[in-house]
């Protein structure tokens, strides 16, 4: 009878997950200007650490910095996918900064609004009601005091979260933000932003191009471990290899919790190859991008002026999760600081920063003109001689990382991504 007992609470437990599993609603998640799906990598870990599944997370991608005329047509297709592929009938949907403007544009149908539980508007600007036509959509509106980018507000009648000190990018990663997302799309369940570690996460994600978000079919994928104490690969061969589908996708790949990788992205259209330095991965992450540098359009025209000269190296420096603010954060590389008031400002709300010398032999360490006025990026004067054998040596946050450099005509431009 004992046994019998067990048996029934254990069945009940189970059917009670799988009842409250099914009742959330599949997410699609929709990044902003010069962003990609990987803005969600963290508010994805959060959500199956509490209980949603791969099935029911989707991020759009679109082009931010082209034409948009056809990005709510795109959206529309895309949800009519992902209500296909899970059997819903409504998702819950999510925008943040530019991708809260076509969340709300999405919403101005009834056809459209009509596939729409809940919508969460974030770090984006401020409207006169909450989304849909006639503001009949179950709004939530979460914004900074600290965002420099967009001067975000109440929206009367939506359920509005005033942050105190996020700036612009970090309101859409923060496990605040994933509380407030998580405890409005399921009123009876309790989050928690803790995201546990496993000794061997899984890995994949995308290779597209960089704003315009054009998935690179046929590119390969080299996969390296990495010593950040050396500064040199663990292999002299890859221990992964693969090659992307037409949409871009690779993976997955099994990593080691406490080793570094090195992703070597080579597409198959020409753009250069580009070399990503990832900090050990703690948990499972399907949104691992690797973008190449277009060879046309309005980045492109910014991105060319990155050398190809094999006596230097060419580094971005990408803060996955929040931009480098002067005075909150500490980013140096070698003898130079990043993190100072000229160079980051919270104004200028920096995620990534380009080194590299711009071609006039002298190495200044200042900002480059061309990128001062470009949100999000900075580019800074600095060599990074290939000729000496030194690694680079990065410092951000109480981290230390030894880089090897690569040659940036033979070998490509290379990328550290941070948490």
């Amino acid at each position: 009878m004992k046994k019998l007992f067990c048996v029934l609470v254990c069945l009940q437990l189970f059917i009670g997950i799988a009842i409250a599993q099914s009742a959330k609603l599949p997410i699609v998640f929709v990044h902003g200007f010069l962003g990609s799906g990987d803005t969600y990598a963290t508010q994805f870990q959060r959500f199956m650490a509490n209980g949603y599944s791969a099935n029911q997370l989707y991020v759009f991608d679109w082009n931010s910095v082209g034409a948009k005329n056809n990005t709510v047509a795109l959206l529309d297709s895309f949800v009519n996918q992902v209500l296909q592929n899970t059997g819903a009938t409504k998702i819950n949907l999510v925008g943040h900064s530019a991708g809260g403007g076509v969340g709300y544009g999405y919403l101005n149908d009834s056809l459209r609004a009509d596939k729409v539980a809940n919508y969460v508007h974030i770090g984006s600007g401020k409207q006169l009601k909450p989304a849909g036509k006639h503001g009949e959509i179950n709004t939530l509106n979460i914004y900074s005091l600290g965002d420099k980018v967009v001067k975000a507000g109440d929206i009367p009648g939506a359920t509005n979260a005033q942050h105190a000190d996020h700036d612009h990018y970090e309101v859409a990663t923060s496990a605040l933000t994933f509380e407030q997302m998580f405890q409005f799309f399921n009123p009876t369940l309790k989050a928690n932003a803790t995201v546990k570690m496993v000794k061997k996460p899984v890995v994949a994600g995308k290779a597209c191009l960089m704003g315009e978000n054009t998935p690179l079919a046929n590119a390969t994928v080299e996969v390296y471990a990495i010593n950040y104490q050396l500064g040199k690969r663990m292999d002299t061969k890859p221990i992964y290899q693969s090659t992307t589908d037409a949409q871009g996708h690779w993976g997955p790949f099994t990593a080691q919790a406490a080793v570094g990788y090195e992703f070597v992205l080579k597409p198959s259209g020409g753009q250069r190859t580009v070399h990503y330095f990832f900090e050990p991965f703690t948990t499972n992450n399907p949104l691992v991008y690797l973008r190449a540098l277009p060879k046309t359009g309005m980045t492109a025209l910014l991105l060319n002026t990155l050398p190809a000269k094999d006596e230097q190296a060419v580094l971005a420096i990408f803060s996955s999760n929040r931009a480098v603010i002067a005075g909150r954060d500490s980013l140096t590389l070698n003898d130079l600081t990043i993190s100072t008031p000229l160079i980051s400002p919270a104004s200028k709300t920096a995620i990534a920063q380009f080194i590299f010398e711009d071609g006039d032999g002298n190495s200044s360490g200042k900002l480059l003109g061309t990128f001062k006025s470009v949100p999000f990026m900075n580019g800074i004067d600095y060599w990074l001689d290939t000729k000496k054998p030194d690694p680079i040596q990065l410092y951000y946050n109480g981290k230390y990382f030894k880089l090897p450099k690569r040659q940036s005509a033979t070998e490509g431009i290379m990328v550290m991504v941070l948490n």
